[in-house]
């Protein structure tokens, strides 16, 4: 009976833990090469986080959706250049929504436990949340992202608003997301796109790895090959 009680609550405790906001294990962007050098605009080449460096080949801009400053659409977040910064100044709508790639519905994981996603903000100075959207419309739980959390990416924001602040950058993987219940989804999850919560952020580019022009022509051969197994 002992056993039976100490294994219910620490089931119970296991429910509340992640059923509260949890922190994901959010990387600083170690570094960028952008085209421009130090003079924008800066056309992001590659992003490197801890030993892992994707190129801009392997990587998409999503859609964006949202509020932002009257004179900075939020669709300035959807390109590689790290100063087109899509202002908030604190938006009444505080939501902002990317769905992933043009033409696709739904993004899945492709380099395994590598970071995923990136976002790029002007200021270094804003904390947020991220929420996967997952398949049939649901919100996955919040996931905590701090301003400790930015890494420097050594450029600085030249133009009409947000004039010579820093750009930052953080990394995160499909498996810091959570499901509506919670848990963590797995490199086999599928989501339609990210739901990020802050009125004040300022983010320049939000970005998503998707398989390199040679692995989509391994995908396509595979596919072809199947289909004439099937065929034969």
């Amino acid at each position: 009976m002992r056993v039976s009680v100490r294994v219910f609550l620490a089931g119970t405790l296991l429910i509340l833990m992640t059923s509260a906001v949890s922190t994901a294990a959010i990387e600083p962007v170690a570094s960028v090469e952008a085209g421009g050098n130090w003079a924008p605009p800066y056309q992001l080449q590659s992003v490197t986080v801890g030993d892992y460096t994707v190129t801009g080949q392997s990587l998409s801009p999503g859609r964006s959706a949202g509020t932002a400053f009257i004179f900075t659409p939020i669709t300035h977040a959807d390109n590689f250049d790290l100063n087109n910064v899509a202002a908030r100044w604190h938006a009444a709508n505080s939501a902002w929504q990317v769905t992933m790639i043009d033409g696709e519905k739904t993004w899945s994981d492709t380099n395994g436990d590598k970071p995923d996603f990136f976002i790029f903000e002007v200021g270094m100075n804003d904390s947020l949340t991220v929420q996967a959207m997952l398949p049939g419309g649901a919100l996955g739980q919040a996931v905590d992202i701090s301003t400790a959390m930015w890494g420097d990416t050594g450029l600085r924001r030249l133009g009409f608003v947000t004039l010579g602040q820093r750009i930052g950058g953080v990394a995160f993987g499909i498996t810091d997301l959570l499901d509506a219940d919670g848990a963590s989804l797995s490199n086999l999850s599928v989501i339609e796109g990210i739901r990020i919560n802050s009125s004040t952020l300022d983010p320049s580019s939000f970005l998503a790895v998707i398989p390199e022009p040679a692995t989509l022509a391994l995908l396509g051969l595979g596919s072809l090959l199947m289909l004439r197994r099937r065929r034969s």
